[in-house]
């Protein structure tokens, strides 16, 4: 599409009604990397910038785990998208208009810059560039991922050829790229560190299909094949793979963490 930032209108509510939440294992990692990056230099209340949020699943999650004492605040360009995360927001949550690579906010401002199942959408190297002038000395930078295991059974390994059949130049290992050298290699951000962890997500049929509607890689597939089609294929597909109707479907989930110099 023309303009990128907008590639979730039409995907919106079934963005915000199926797709999954993170691993709480990776949840209080980054809690405790970002309070070991504390200094007393710190701006009061600490600013946390959830940059791409989409419809807030993320950002919500910063308020759970850090609690209300943070201003958190989420960075999306798409409208539609963020609209229905401010119907969401909890007290203390906002969200502005804003691209990764120019973030409406001033220099070393923000205690912890997120980047959650959005970088490969980003410029990354401007992006890491705008994390470090948006950091306070000591503070965090993260990518966060959930990522469908392919390798762990033939359901979702007939699900990626699926979008590699009919999507747009689709790969399924489009985020397999470096992220802790990409992070390393920005001036100012240092130290860069990856954890992990293995889940299954369990859905009904109709939360499967749901979920893979939210995408824009299965939007492309749509565009090509109609969308009749690709509710059947993706029906044909669990009920070949599952057909008591209890679909499993394993993740490897990731993330990364970076500190600002200084």
């Amino acid at each position: 599409m023309a303009d990128r930032t907008q590639a979730f209108d039409q995907l919106t509510d079934d963005y915000r009604r199926y797709r999954p939440d993170y691993p709480a294992a990776l949840l209080e990692r980054l809690d405790g990397h970002v309070r070991a990056g504390e200094r007393e230099s710190w701006p009061a209340p600490w600013l946390m910038l959830d940059v791409g949020a989409g419809t807030g699943i993320s950002t919500r999650a910063l308020r759970r785990v850090f609690g209300p004492a943070p201003r958190i605040v989420g960075v999306e360009p798409g409208r539609a998208m963020r609209r229905a995360a401010e119907a969401d927001a909890p007290e203390g949550v906002g969200f502005v208009e804003g691209r990764a690579e120019e973030v409406p906010f001033p220099d070393s401002s923000a205690v912890l810059v997120l980047a959650a199942q959005a970088v490969h959408w980003f410029d990354r190297p401007a992006f890491y560039a705008e994390a470090a002038r948006l950091l306070a000395p000591g503070g965090t930078v993260a990518v966060l991922n959930n990522d469908r295991d392919w390798t762990a059974g033939a359901f979702v390994d007939a699900y990626e050829g699926l979008l590699e059949e009919y999507g747009d130049d689709y790969r399924r290992d489009y985020r397999a790229y470096d992220t802790a050298g990409e992070m390393n290699a920005a001036d100012g951000l240092a130290d860069a560190v990856e954890s992990s962890a293995s889940w299954t997500r369990v859905l009904d049929p109709e939360g499967f299909v749901g979920t893979a509607l939210s995408s824009s890689k299965v939007a492309a597939v749509v565009r090509n094949i109609g969308e009749r089609r690709t509710r059947d294929a993706l029906t044909a597909l669990v009920a070949e793979h599952f057909p008591e109707g209890e679909v499993r479907i394993p993740y490897t989930s990731r993330l990364f963490l970076a500190r600002r110099e200084g």
